[in-house]
């Protein structure tokens, strides 16, 4: 039987007794609280467990919150790795929940305030920046408007990301990193995949008028065409500029700080150092197949930190406060009902949707054409040892460049 973790900490369904425990434990090491984890457990996963015996297996598992912090030597040794990384454009409640929730160590936020302002002094004053006065934004509840968007800063490099937020909850649905977020064909997959997952179509979806959007477009109307609700039709399609959609425009400037920020810089920094030219398709095909896997792998692991931190109550924002993991899953503990709609339509349906429009993203970040050229010189692709971080990234980079250039290619 598979695990149901794999994505994220709710996976939705019937789930046998035994994983009562392993659920338990992954809720609890997420930071969820007591009465999340029972609702959690028994609106999700079918399984009844209350408060007071909740407590009580927790004591028996030895999980407590106030314990004992980690070692400052293992907290220092972290947070130095991660200030080499992207970690380095994060402030100190991110760094917190990295820490205790992707590295499980022990550590309070103000130990970790203290030892980023005495380890990073610099950084601190750079992230110190002012807010911006936005708009009231509203939503009544989970899977009512979608929100998509292509993010574009590493396009100079080759890469394209795409997103999509759940507007009430802010839980992100997808971020992928691919050679292209403009082709209709490669954005729609994600779409598809979205409502395979969720068994069911959101009332709206809200995008830009970019030629990408189009696909989406035509399914979501199609899959909403026999509702009889307001937004029924071609209304559950909302066009709009992509600097007015709100909700994917903030993720995309938190997706800078964690993440982009550290590429863009590793990347110019290959640029000036003259290995890197961007009208060069071989040099651009190399980047991608060395470094897609890594940044789509940290977008997971974003994805994972995000929809399992807690959302601060926010003065320009109706929605409420909490993990968006919570409040997409459990909506009703916020006062907000579930707004997705049926999906009348069979999976046969959709695979002949797919079949017909889309895309498949390529397995090793690069075009299919570049991947026989390296299929010819290093073997089979699938059994090819590929880098595990930024080093090994780097270093078969420049070996693949340096072999293209003797090639005369």
């Amino acid at each position: 039987m598979q695990a149901p973790l794999e994505y994220t900490a709710a996976a939705i369904g019937a789930v046998d007794e035994q994983w009562r425990i392993p659920l338990i434990e992954h809720y609890f090491l997420q930071g969820y609280q007591g009465r999340e984890i029972v609702a959690l457990l028994q609106l999700c996963h079918n399984i009844s467990v209350s408060l007071r015996h909740l407590k009580r297996l927790l004591r028996q598992l030895n999980l407590r919150r106030r314990r004992q912090e980690s070692p400052i030597e293992d907290i220092a040794q972290v947070i130095f790795r991660e200030l080499e990384g992207s970690g380095r454009n994060i402030g100190y409640r991110l760094m917190w929940h990295r820490l205790n929730y992707i590295y499980g160590l022990r550590v309070t936020q103000e130990t970790t305030r203290r030892m980023i302002r005495i380890i990073d002094p610099d950084g601190v004053s750079r992230r110190t920046a002012h807010r911006l006065q936005r708009r009231l934004y509203t939503c009544p509840g989970p899977n009512h408007t979608i929100h998509i968007d292509g993010y574009d800063k590493l396009k100079p490099f080759g890469i394209a990301i795409h997103g999509a937020v759940d507007g009430f909850s802010r839980k992100i649905l997808w971020l992928q990193a691919c050679y292209s977020n403009n082709n209709p064909r490669l954005v729609v997959k994600y779409y598809v995949d979205f409502i395979r997952r969720s068994q069911g179509v959101p009332k709206v979806v809200r995008a830009d008028r970019g030629t990408e959007n189009t696909l989406i477009q035509r399914l979501q109307v199609a899959l909403r065409w026999h509702h009889q609700d307001g937004r029924a039709k071609e209304n559950s399609f909302q066009y709009g500029r992509s600097t007015a959609n709100q909700r994917i425009e903030c993720m995309w400037s938190q997706l800078r700080r964690m993440s982009i920020t550290y590429w863009i810089n590793l990347f110019k920094d290959f640029r000036d150092q003259g290995i890197f030219d961007n009208s060069n398709r071989i040099q651009v095909e190399c980047l991608r197949f060395c470094f897609l896997s890594l940044i789509q792998k940290e977008l997971n692991s974003i994805v994972l930190q995000w929809n399992q931190h807690r959302i601060r109550q926010q003065r320009q924002n109706e929605c409420p406060s909490g993990k968006p993991d919570l409040m997409y899953y459990i909506p009703e503990a916020f006062g907000a009902t579930d707004h997705k709609v049926s999906l009348d339509y069979s999976d046969e349906d959709l695979s002949q949707f797919e079949r017909e429009y889309v895309e498949q993203i390529p397995r090793h970040g690069c075009h299919d054409a570049f991947a026989n050229a390296l299929t010819e010189l290093v073997g089979d692709l699938d059994q090819f040892e590929m880098p595990q971080n930024v080093g090994e990234a780097v270093t078969l980079y420049v070996a693949l460049n340096d072999i293209f250039e003797d090639l005369g290619a």
